[in-house]
């Protein structure tokens, strides 16, 4: 609610009412006001992006174009890997026959988005090189690399070997150039004075094609990913499979990883975002780019972009005239023709895409014309402000002092801070869930997560918790405030073993369903925390921060080494050991602390008269353990497993007393086991 409504508000009201009075005037205050607003916004980072958005629209919009039927793609996929048996990179000799194949099967050009830079032996680089001079129609990769040092950053041409370029037809750049977005739309065939691998290919292919050097202009995507003629590389080296020769016959024939990029390592996936990304979520191959631009290059389909001298010319028309008649037009006379002219700028965009692949950006302009509308409307505004000036004086003073006080009091209701108080903090962890998460679709994932959410929550407001926020599949909950509690650890103990109790339900109908069967970790620690709002003035969290979160999620973490499903500090057990049955664990110093802290696994209610006669064997154990008696705790840790087979704690300390034993931990160790990882 605004309570600016006084005169004084509006010091110029009557000139600014004069001005916007004359039509003619105010038409070309805006048109020239929009123009300088858009123009220099169409060559900003955010103006490109945004019309480079409604470009990759277009591309999805249209139909796909029929599927090149002169190009062939040989994938060096994950099948071949596995078929093949072999990492990379693979014998020379491999790519030998397979040319070899190709050839005898009639490729009329064969090339290899596979970069040759590198001597392996000298039979397997002679074999590569007989075969391609043999062949006569093999074109080979190069790149630019950067190299960085100190005081220089600089382009390096990295070309095959001198043995296989000289065997080669011809040596080509692969590389692409994505937009500032990093979305591959555009092409060229040279670069820093060197041709690019699909020049070659397409003049190889067809010597009557006439394509200029400085050919550039926007990529005619057949369509999204996968969508060029595709075979895997072991289908056509491998001669137990028959191979495609009616899919080779007179092709042009390329040879290019098709990993996804998740399966190659960091800043080595040659896989690239196209203007079908956003629609499929599939990104596309540097091999399938380089046909896409041979097949532009031989049907002479590049698009073009209207250069920026017509396109400001375009911008200056269009928006002076549109903004000269709005000024005539009543608001809603000329919102209709707002609408009337932004379905023209947009159809005729995409009809000029379409039918003529010439691009001409139409977001910004559009964006013009709404400013234009907008101001417009504005200035109508102001014009019946100048007669109901009075009605705003009038309402001014409805605005009583107490509302005003209320307003200005808000921010200070919800002002920044908190307070240090004793809470006990939990997180919990449903264990494997990253990887099971892989291979549920996002329905399941979802339903599967809202429900574990739902049941868990439940039980952590009945023990008085309070939830402090999800983090991916973990929670993260406390309690002691914002209601203060002596109870706050027993509290926190009772929805621990709640918490497990009620997620064998889930289990259970995860299990009917066909679901994984998850199974959660619980950390909790009690200790001096800082609770209160955190954030900024207009948006925050009533949340809880400090060593004691951190410590507690730890502890989440360390029950992957114990195989335990619930761990707890000595400070918790302290106060709740009265109450419940714990089984001392371990002395650990975690990962971002100095001073260890002993852990222990929650049990049971001692009120549930579960017996766990094993415990005093695991005591005695662990005792010994500390005291360095490997073998007599050895015997003890033996006997807890006859009476409790299985245990995960147990085995735990039994492969450690192993290495141990092998490498005893140094003279002064007292017992505390270090966690190097988090």
């Amino acid at each position: 609610m605004s309570f600016a409504l006084n005169e004084g508000y509006y010091p110029s009201l009557p000139s600014f009412s004069k001005t916007f009075s004359q039509p003619w005037l105010r038409g070309l205050i805006l048109g020239v006001l929009a123009f300088w607003v858009v123009t220099p916004a169409s060559f900003l980072t955010l103006g490109r992006f945004l019309e480079n958005r409604a470009l990759d629209f277009c591309y999805q919009w249209r139909s796909a174009s029929s599927c090149p039927t002169d190009i062939l793609i040989v994938g060096i996929d994950e099948a071949s890997f596995q078929e093949l048996r072999h990492a990379w990179p693979w014998p020379r000799s491999w790519h030998a026959l397979l040319i070899k194949r190709l050839r005898e099967a009639g490729a009329q050009v064969i090339a290899f988005d596979v970069l040759f830079a590198d001597p392996t032996s000298p039979q397997e680089d002679q074999v590569l090189a007989t075969i391609m001079q043999e062949a006569g129609n093999v074109v080979l990769a190069q790149t630019f690399e950067v190299v960085q040092g100190p005081g220089f950053n600089r382009q390096i041409l990295v070309t095959p070997l001198p043995l296989l370029a000289t065997a080669a037809k011809g040596v080509g750049l692969t590389m692409v150039t994505p937009d500032p977005d990093g979305v591959v739309r555009r092409f060229q065939v040279e670069l820093a004075g060197q041709q690019t691998m699909a020049l070659l290919v397409a003049r190889l292919f067809n010597p009557q094609c006439h394509i200029p050097s400085s050919c550039s202009g926007l990529i005619e995507y057949s369509g999204p990913a996968h969508t060029l003629d595709i075979v895997s590389y072991y289908q056509v080296v491998d001669p137990n499979y028959p191979l495609p020769t009616d899919r080779i016959r007179g092709k042009i024939v390329l040879v290019g990883r098709m990993l996804e990029a998740a399966l190659v390592p960091q800043g080595q996936a040659d896989a690239f975002y196209t203007p079908h990304y956003s629609l499929t979520g599939q990104m596309m191959t540097g091999v399938e780019i380089q046909g896409n631009i041979i097949h532009t290059l031989l049907c002479g389909t590049a698009g073009r972009t209207i250069p920026d001298g017509p396109r400001v010319l375009l911008f200056a028309v269009v928006l002076i005239a549109a903004a000269y008649l709005f000024a005539r037009l009543s608001p809603l006379s000329g919102l209709i023709g707002l609408l009337v002219l932004l379905g023209v700028i947009l159809s005729g965009s995409v009809y000029l895409f379409l039918a003529h692949r010439l691009w001409v950006p139409p977001v910004l302009l559009s964006s013009g014309l709404i400013l234009i509308y907008g101001g417009n409307s504005f200035g109508h505004y102001l014009l019946a402000a100048r007669d109901k000036r009075w009605l705003r004086q009038a309402f001014s003073r409805y605005v009583s002092d107490s509302l005003v006080e209320i307003i200005t009091s808000y921010p200070e209701r919800l002002r920044l801070g908190g307070e240090e108080v004793e809470v006990t903090v939990l997180f919990s962890d449903l264990a494997g869930f990253t990887s099971i998460s892989e291979h549920l679709s996002p329905e399941n994932l979802i339903h599967l997560l809202n429900e574990y959410f739902t049941t868990m929550t439940e039980v952590i407001l009945n023990c008085r918790g309070t939830v402090d926020k999800y983090i991916g599949d973990a929670i993260m909950a406390f309690w002691g405030a914002p209601i203060p509690s002596s109870r706050h650890a027993l509290n926190a103990c009772l929805a621990a073993l709640a918490m497990q109790e009620a997620l064998q339900p889930l289990q259970d109908g995860w299990r009917a369903r066909g679901l994984p069967c998850l199974t959660a970790r619980l950390g909790f620690h009690t200790g001096k925390a800082i609770v209160g709002n955190v954030g900024s003035r207009d948006r925050f969290n009533y949340t809880v921060m400090g060593d004691a979160v951190n410590l507690a999620s730890r502890l989440e973490g360390v029950n992957k080494i114990y195989g335990t499903s619930i761990l707890v500090s000595e400070f918790t057990y302290q106060l709740a050991a009265a109450e419940f049955v714990f089984r001392e664990l371990d002395q650990v110093q975690v990962k971002g602390r100095s001073q260890p802290v002993t852990i222990y696994e929650l049990l049971a209610q001692r009120e549930d008269n579960i017996r766990f006669p094993w415990l005093h064997t695991f005591a005695a154990a662990l005792q010994d353990y500390r005291q360095r008696q490997w073998d007599r705790a050895e015997r003890l840790f033996q006997g807890v497993l006859a009476q409790r087979p299985q245990d995960q704690p147990t085995l735990c300390f039994l492969r450690r007393l192993q290495r141990y034993r092998q490498d005893p931990p140094p003279p002064d160790w007292q017992g505390v086991y270090i966690l190097e990882s988090k």
